[in-house]
């Protein structure tokens, strides 16, 4: 008894010491300082679809904990009105369901509204929308999905916030993180949540409990979307044991009128959840719409 007694005083110290030696979790200075520097304490997240936020939840979850403005932007309504995808309403409701919990403010939440699949069609818009909240609601960082060639919804997000950077004449530091892309190795070359690596390592954002929480709720949320939350659910269990969390980086200087990568990508492949052999040439016709392209060699200019 008295042995059994010892152990479990022995077991509370050994916890109790873990607890008090455990250091708190912050952001990384590099996203928070821009905000720190220029007192405009606000960060803009601009997806593709609704649950495109699943894999960055965990930071939105501790920029919001920090005393930050955060306002998430939509390009696409999202849904195919389909087994796979699910409808426009049922997309919007798990959409609203995930901000129950997220508690981003409804007035910071921000539907472009083109219809899913379409956003190479209305790159113009995208870009000119995009630009338009910025500028109204002056973020410090932006982030957005990778230019990556796995969907072209994804890619108008990082396109629209590297538009807007053009354009406005106040600074702001723009992040990515990782969707999916067709440049792993040969035998199995789709890649979830893994960034082209030619355009420079990740960075990882590592997470506290309640943010990592946060993260596997949000993920859950997206019930229709179980296909893609399972790997990356997968993925990110393995980068937090290992004591890393969500992968973001400084967008690179991309030429988003040459494809990201060599070879065939995702949104051309023949692939469920793909656009069926699209043309790069939809995408650079899409680009060249946009006043900042005109001028180019590969949109005709002379």
């Amino acid at each position: 008894m008295k042995k059994n007694i010892l152990w479990a005083l022995g077991l509370i110290l050994f916890l109790s010491a873990a607890a008090m030696g455990k250091e708190p979790v912050k952001l990384p200075s590099n996203l928070t300082d821009p905000g720190e520097q220029t007192g405009r304490k606000v960060v803009m997240f601009v997806f593709g679809h609704f649950d495109d936020d699943s894999a960055i939840a965990g930071t939105l979850n501790m920029y919001l904990r920090s005393g930050w403005q955060v306002h998430q932007v939509w390009v696409t309504t999202a849904g195919m009105d389909s087994f796979w995808y699910g409808t426009q309403e049922s997309r919007t409701q798990e959409m609203l369901e995930v901000a129950k919990f997220t508690k981003v403010p409804a007035e910071n939440r921000h539907l472009i509204g083109i219809h899913d699949r379409e956003a190479v069609a209305h790159l113009p818009e995208i870009a000119d929308k995009v630009t338009e909240l910025i500028a109204k609601y002056k973020p410090s960082v932006v982030f957005t999905c990778a230019y990556e060639g796995g969907h072209w919804d994804h890619d108008s997000s990082s396109l629209g916030a590297y538009v807007a950077s053009r354009r406005l004449a106040f600074p702001f530091e723009r992040y990515e993180f990782p969707t999916y892309n067709r440049n792993g190795p040969k035998i199995f070359p789709l890649q979830f949540n893994h960034f082209l690596e030619s355009y420079g390592k990740p960075q990882y954002v590592r997470l506290d409990d309640e943010a990592w929480a946060m993260r596997k709720k949000v993920r859950y949320g997206y019930k229709s979307q179980w296909f893609l939350m399972m790997p990356e659910g997968m993925i990110y269990g393995y980068r937090h044991l290992r004591g890393r969390g969500e992968a973001i980086r400084k967008a690179p200087a991309y030429d988003y009128l040459k494809p990201p990568h060599e070879g065939t990508l995702f949104i051309q492949a023949n692939i469920v959840g793909a656009l069926r052999g699209a043309p790069f040439s939809d995408w650079q016709k899409g680009v060249c719409g946009i006043p900042e392209f005109r001028d180019t060699k590969e949109c005709g200019a002379q």
